[in-house]
């Protein structure tokens, strides 16, 4: 049963690893502001999420069955009292594994959505610059005229005295 979760922890790792591929392969996309190649990436990392979770729930299922014995305990506490020091080190290790490939993982994601965001005002700011209402005259004016038109433009306390 142990090997089982050990196993199963193990995967969880190489899809983990998986997705902080998936990560720098976004940033890059990002910092390129290619939306095609973001669209597609992010279907492929749907599919690995998927998979991961089913993961997940296969690890919480074994654990829970390991547990089934040791009323009250929690799994890390569990690893503690086991006596079998090979698989104590084992499960040990592919924890501390998979903790640091997690806090990779989230550091990777929120640079990731740093540069997002940083996207997303880009493109607000270019749809206000587009969308501005300008009273901009494109047909030809004598210049007597232009000149008027920005000193009614002004504002009260903006005139000469």
């Amino acid at each position: 049963m142990l090997q089982s979760v050990v196993k199963t922890l193990d995967e969880l790792i190489v899809i983990q690893k998986q997705l902080i591929d998936f990560a720098e392969q976004k940033q890059t996309i990002l910092i390129e502001r290619n939306i095609n190649e973001l669209n597609l990436l992010v279907k492929q990392e749907a599919k690995l999420i998927k998979q991961l979770g089913r993961l997940d729930q296969e690890r919480e299922r074994l654990v829970n069955a390991v547990l089934e014995n040791y009323p009250g305990l929690s799994f890390s506490q569990f690893i503690e009292v086991l006596s079998d020091k090979e698989m104590k080190h084992e499960l040990r290790s592919c924890i501390e594994a998979l903790q640091e490939v997690i806090a990779e993982l989230q550091a990777k994601n929120r640079v990731n959505e740093r540069l997002l965001q940083d996207s997303m005002n880009f493109v607000q700011h270019m749809i206000e610059q587009v969308t501005k209402t300008k009273n901009q005259n494109f047909n030809y004016q004598s210049p007597l005229a232009q000149q008027k038109s920005q000193t009614s433009s002004r504002g009260f306390f903006d005139t000469k005295a």
